[in-house]
């Protein structure tokens, strides 16, 4: 059994030293006069919502996973429902969301063994994963890996059990569909168009709903219906098919992807069903007038949630594969509904739909009240977001430039540049929304947006290049002139070269130290190209030198990213030494030195491939530059969400790193180990300790958890070699990480 506390873990090789002094902070952030609430949470494309006490306070928050982008690697985001019952407030929580294991396409929290709190169930290869909710006010949030996959019992079947199948693309239905006390699932057939009713036995084989090893395929044809193309046939009959073996490579690719919510729509005892398709632009409400026994769908509408009277409230329909999750919003005891696209490529700015119930019974009347419920309390540039600080009103204070890959509306991207001036002060920043298509960059029909900053004519005001996903560098040029408001003349592919990858993501710097701006472009294939500037400071060439500067490579695992890494570089100098910080297609951000360029080419030096372990979603980008004027500097990180975060040196959760090098405050031995290793934490008081093993593969061998300063890790059983302990300190003001390398003879 696999034990998630507190944190999940990404392959770490790094220690304390090798990180930023930076914690997580916020800024005041003002759009059309109202500051938001939330304005770093980061963005929301394609959320799955669900109700969980993340803090255990008793009150029921609200978790969003969102796929993000076409991986489907999505991130969790934890919203704590603040205020009154009745109104629906929240405020993020973003430590929460490292919670939570590494998951793919769908997650959803339903409780199964009716302790009280909301367990994980989320896509496996072939079907369902679970993990258990084991947190505690006392320990905090906490998961552990209950069943890798569900299976069940088909009937005929040449060996009985198999596994329960749930596609990746789609969310199955997980419910009491029989109202017999434990948790049931619905799911459309594999190779059909039926939905399938797989009944959970725990109660009849044991009188209690705690396992979720007795499911059994009770219909293969609930509600007699078919579902194909966007339309539902009623009084359908179906036999009992037998399931061929478990072939998870096989089974990826069967029923294209649909999402079902079970709602009991009258309160009769039985479940309804709304249900959304990957080729369809609205929902379908289907009715249930059978009972929790024996389900007969005999009426259907897409125009939900009018039903039964047409035109009561505005229908879910969205450019592509809505989905729907019936959830307590505002807290007052009675489920609303939220609706959000399923799949990238639809509405992402302004993508999840409240719908509040008004019933004053226990029936269901949902009525539409936003189409961007919490996004519009945070930054949202739609999909992508890469933040850039220049001033624009030479009023000396940094103003904030997002680009973005571009708002979905119609079906089409379209790319634009976010604009927030600063309006508070060197010390206290504070930003305002100017425009959300600054220098009118949407008129140009770009793909994407990746905007860098620098004067590159010498004319004392600042410039804007943009890469696209074509891979040219367009140029913003400022013709305002020193001192004076930014005034650009868009001027297409001057430089008039394509890179060679994909999604050409600038930087202006001077990499080789000659007075000269170079371009320094990371690419989708996780690379970055050198382009020198042959040039002048009156009129800059850039020439290109390499496609692999530094033997940078920040491509993620290709089991879930394929060939790709989109490197977004920021370079910077810290005192006589270069630096580099990329974002990269996994979210993690890879932290490199530069050496000093005595020709064209060099080797960077990997410093730690998870800074500060941060990871707030796929194809991350960087900004970090001092915002607050302390001498420190802060970092901003956006992601494909749309949204930003901010990391600050001013943030309180930056701790003792910067007085003591934690390192030093824990000690591992002996090394090397043979019977065990001791784990001891000096000059903190660790509430908790959290280890994770793992070999030089990055492959998960050992875990452990202690509630002392001093703790022993059995390892007899390990194989010799060298292995890395991931090590998490919790404290009442903070949590520490560190990474120690073991060596087991």
């Amino acid at each position: 059994m696999t034990k998630l506390t507190g944190i999940f873990f990404l392959l770490l090789f790094v220690h304390a030293k090798a990180q930023l002094s930076v914690g997580n902070d916020t800024i005041r952030v003002m759009e059309n006069g109202y500051v938001l609430k939330m304005p770093w949470a980061n963005g929301l494309n394609y959320a799955t919502f669900s109700n969980v006490d993340v803090n255990y306070d008793n009150v029921k928050d609200l978790v969003a996973f969102d796929k993000i982008n076409q991986f489907g690697v999505g991130r969790f985001r934890c919203f704590i429902k603040t205020g009154a019952a009745g109104v629906a407030t929240y405020t993020y929580n973003p430590g929460l969301s490292y919670a939570f294991p590494q998951v793919a396409n769908w997650a959803t929290f339903v409780d199964y063994n009716c302790d009280g709190k909301e367990d994980l169930f989320c896509s496996a290869s072939g079907g369902i994963m679970v993990y258990t909710n084991i947190g505690s006010l006392s320990s905090g949030l906490s998961f552990s890996l209950t069943s890798p996959l569900l299976y069940t019992y088909y009937n005929p079947s040449p060996s009985g059990y198999a596994n329960l199948y749930a596609g990746p693309s789609g969310v199955p239905g997980l419910a009491d569909v029989d109202n017999d006390g434990d948790i049931d699932v619905l799911t459309f057939s594999p190779q059909g168009v039926f939905v399938e009713f797989h009944q959970n036995m725990s109660k009849e084989a044991f009188g209690n709903c705690n396992s979720l090893d007795t499911f059994n395929l009770n219909t293969a044809c609930w509600g007699k219906i078919i579902e194909n193309n966007c339309s539902v046939a009623l009084s359908q009959t179906c036999a009992m098919r037998p399931w061929p073996d478990y072939h998870p490579e096989l089974q990826d690719n069967l029923h294209s992807g649909s999402c079902l919510t079970c709602i009991d729509y009258d309160n009769d005892q039985d479940v309804d069903l709304i249900m959304g398709d990957i080729s369809c632009n609205n929902v379908q409400f289907a009715y249930n007038s059978g009972t929790s026994g024996n389900a007969v769908i005999t009426d259907t509408t897409k125009l939900y949630p009018n039903y039964p009277n047409k035109g009561s409230t505005l229908q879910i329909k969205m450019n592509n594969f809505p989905c729907t999750y019936n959830v307590d919003v505002d807290g007052d005891g009675k489920k609303d509904l939220i609706a959000t696209p399923n799949t990238f490529g639809s509405e992402n700015a302004k993508s999840t739909w409240y719908y509040k119930n008004t019933s004053p019974t226990n029936t269901v009347n949902f009525q539409f009240v936003k189409n961007n419920f919490l996004q519009d309390e945070m930054i949202e540039v739609g999909q992508n977001s890469y933040p850039v600080l220049f001033d624009y009103n030479a009023d000396g204070k940094k103003d904030l430039l997002i680009g973005t890959f571009g708002y979905y509306g119609t079906g089409t991207l379209k790319a634009q540049l976010a604009l927030y001036e600063n309006t508070g002060t060197l010390a206290q920043p504070s930003y305002s929304l100017i425009t959300k298509d600054y220098a009118g960059v949407s008129t140009q029909s770009l793909n994407y947006a990746m905007p860098t900053v620098g004067d590159i004519d010498s004319d004392g005001d600042t410039d804007i290049l943009i890469g696209t996903s074509n891979g040219k560098i367009h140029w913003l040029k400022n013709t305002a002139g020193p001192g004076s408001v930014c005034t650009f003349t868009f001027i297409n592919n001057p430089f008039g070269f394509t890179t060679l990858s994909a999604v050409a993501a600038p930087q202006l710097f001077d990499i080789n130290k000659d007075g000269l701006l170079d371009l320094m472009i990371g690419g989708k294939n996780g690379q970055i190209a050198y382009y020198k500037n042959t040039g002048t400071s009156l009129n800059a060439v850039f020439t290109k030198k390499s496609n692999f500067f530094g033997s940078v490579n920040v491509k993620g695992d290709p089991n879930l990213y394929g060939i790709d890494g989109y490197a977004s570089p920021f370079f910077y100098d810290e005192g006589p030494q270069t630096k580099l910080l990329t974002g990269s297609v996994s979210g993690q951000i890879f932290y490199y030195t530069i050496p000093v360029l005595t020709s064209d080419s060099c080797v960077a030096v990997l410093i730690n491939n998870s800074t500060n372990y941060i990871n707030e979603g796929a194809q991350s980008t960087v900004w970090y530059e001092d915002v607050n004027s302390d001498g420190k500097r802060d970092l901003f990180v956006g992601n494909a969400g749309g949204g930003l975060n901010f990391f600050s040196s001013k943030s309180p959760f930056v701790g003792i790193e910067e007085k003591e090098s934690i390192e030093s405050l824990v000690n591992v031995f002996p090394v090397p180990a043979q019977e065990e290793l001791i784990i001891s934490v000096n000059k903190i008081d660790a509430k908790k300790i959290y280890v994770l093993l793992t070999d030089v593969l990055g492959k998960q061998v050992l875990e452990a958890s202690f509630v002392s300063n001093n703790g022993i890790i059995y390892i007899a059983d390990l194989n010799p070699g060298i292995y890395f302990a991931s090590i998490v300190i919790y404290s009442d003001h903070n949590n520490f990480r560190i990474v120690k390398k073991i060596i087991k003879n």
